[in-house]
């Protein structure tokens, strides 16, 4: 007999201590959490196997999520990718995608309301605590029986990757969503990109210190070398998202590792001795906000970083105006090669006292990417369909597009091509060659698909990611200075945590952002820090800080 679980021996005990202390619905609850410890410790293998068609005659499943490329993708049932599943597995998927601007309204709508889909799909749908929430509500159903008895592609891949086992386990035990992830085998972070030819002809060395980056970006200024006063020294997004619930990127977050602050959009940060800090509330944090306010107030920072949005920065690159920016896709916004080859990565900057490093964060990692809701009516149909849909040979073509992408028909066989060693010899093969790397449509609804693809699974069909060359080209120049816990640490709260959380998380960060903004832009921020602190006492930063260390306590 096999030795049991020392994790699931705790949770084993007599039934007449059971029934005494809850009677059937305790041991029922009992149940489920030792079958949920089970599954996620990998100690019962799933037996199902895929047999096609899913279902004799052909079932509609409704998803509901948020599309993060309107302007990329059109239809998601007339890609040729749902065409194909659906013609393998007779699921008809009805799509109810939402813009990216709009999702969390139409969401909240949508579950107060009652009328729920099937699921909800698709990275960023919804996020852990959601997830945990709707999940005690009774608004999403439990995943991990599902998982177990007809989803055995997923179920080796969870045991295979704790990081992700991780990211999708609730405090109570249970999955209510699963994470899409892009496993490339490196970090994932953002990039500082600089104009190398402006810095050859101004004969300047790459700058290495805060000052030394002042300076670079002083010279650009003062000789105008985009020309005709359109030099834009630095530019980047302030602010991505104004959704403060969820990740929100800020690509200029690396230069406070140069004053030893690992800022965040959560402004949590767990230090060496695994202590949590709250990184706005540091001395380094002032000292970056009133280095970038030297550099507003010179005309070195794009006056535009507060309201611009995407599409202006990528224009702005494009017309060869910026001299440095921050971006975590860099070579997608230049759109060409011969854009490319002005640019090159800068390296993390030292700062005064001696500070250097760069932040980051857990690669590819999207939570809320799928979900059942109680309204289901086919959930092991709708958990074998996407356990087919992270089959290898699936999976890697949800992400890049169809191993035949043109003049295809669905009764044909799926084979590579132009392979080399039997895989394709770049990403690039499956789009369209006259559409640029970042604007093609892809063939998986979402933005990225609601799978989970290993460095494995990619390496088996790609020899080289074009569309990822620079990440790890990235990853070479900032390996060494990479701080040891990533800002995107899979916290998870229990039921009481977020709803304290809550209470406090949004006027923090609020009162954070807003106050950072201003003393950018206007100065004040060492007038101005001590009353500052006091309103963070006053807003609970010190129970917030307490939340999240019990949180990381937890997981570690």
């Amino acid at each position: 007999m096999p030795a049991t679980s020392p994790l699931i021996f705790s949770y084993v005990l007599p039934i007449t201590t059971i029934m005494k202390k809850g009677g059937i619905s305790m041991l029922k609850k009992i149940l489920t959490l030792i079958t949920v410890l089970i599954l996620c410790c990998g100690l019962l293998t799933a037996s199902a196997e895929t047999t096609l068609p899913l279902t004799a005659n052909t079932v509609e499943l409704t998803f509901m999520g948020m599309n993060m490329n309107s302007t990329r993708v059109g239809r998601y049932d007339e890609t040729d990718m749902m065409k194909y599943l659906e013609e393998k597995t007779n699921v008809h998927i009805i799509w109810d995608m939402i813009p990216q601007a709009s999702w969390s309204e139409k969401k909240n709508l949508t579950i107060a309301g009652g009328e729920l889909p099937d699921g909800f799909m698709g990275p960023l749908s919804l996020t852990a605590d959601e997830a945990q929430l709707l999940g005690a509500d009774g608004v999403l159903i439990p995943l991990e029986e599902l998982i177990y008895e007809y989803a055995p592609t997923i179920q080796r891949l969870i045991e295979e990757n704790p990081t992700y086992r991780a990211s999708i386990t609730s405090t109570d035990g249970h999955i209510y969503a699963l994470t899409a992830m892009q496993d490339m085998g490196f970090d994932s972070f953002s990039s500082s990109i600089i104009r190398q030819e402006w810095l050859d002809a101004l004969n300047l060395p790459m700058p290495s210190t805060t000052e030394e980056f002042y300076q670079t970006l002083k010279a650009f200024k003062d000789n105008d070398m985009a020309g005709n006063g359109n030099t834009i020294p630095w530019t980047f997004l302030y602010q991505e998202s104004a959704d403060l619930n969820r990740e929100v990127k800020r690509e200029f977050e690396w230069i406070f590792q140069a004053f030893g602050v690992s800022e965040n959009p959560k402004h949590v940060a767990i230090n060496d001795d695994g202590v949590v800090e709250f990184t706005a509330a540091q001395e380094g944090f002032k000292e970056t906000i009133s280095y970038l306010h030297r550099l507003y107030a010179e005309g070195l920072i794009d006056p535009e970083i507060f309201t611009q949005d995407r599409t202006m920065l990528t224009n702005k690159i494009r017309q060869l105006n910026v001299g440095c920016y921050s971006d975590y896709r860099y070579k997608n916004s230049m759109a060409s090669t011969e854009i490319q080859d002005r640019f090159a990565i800068m390296p993390a900057l030292t700062g005064p006292h001696g500070d250097k490093g760069w932040l980051r964060a857990v690669a590819g990692m999207n939570e809320g990417a799928f979900a059942l809701t109680r309204a289901c009516k086919n959930p092991e149909l709708a958990i074998r369909w996407l356990d087919y849909v992270n089959e290898p040979e699936n999976n890697i073509q949800m992400l890049y597009g169809m191993f035949k992408p043109a003049g295809w028909t669905a009764s044909e066989a799926l084979v590579p091509s132009e392979t080399e060693a039997g895989k394709w010899t770049d990403n690039t093969a499956l789009r369209p060659a006259d559409v640029q790397l970042n604007d093609w449509p892809w063939s998986a609804p979402i933005g990225s698909s609601p799978v989970i693809s290993t460095k494995e699974i990619i390496n088996q069909y790609i020899a080289t990611r074009a569309n990822n060359v620079y990440k790890e080209e990235t990853c070479a120049v900032y390996r060494d200075d990479l701080t040891k816990y990533p800002y995107n640490f899979p916290y998870r709260f229990t039921l009481d945590e977020i709803e304290e959380l809550n209470l406090i998380q949004l006027d923090l960060t609020n009162y954070v952002f807003r106050t950072e903004a201003a003393w950018i832009s206007e100065g004040g921020v060492e007038e101005q820090w001590d009353s500052y602190l006091a309103q963070l006492k006053r807003l609970g930063v010190d129970r917030y800080v307490e939340l999240y260390q019990t949180a990381f306590n937890r997981q570690k």
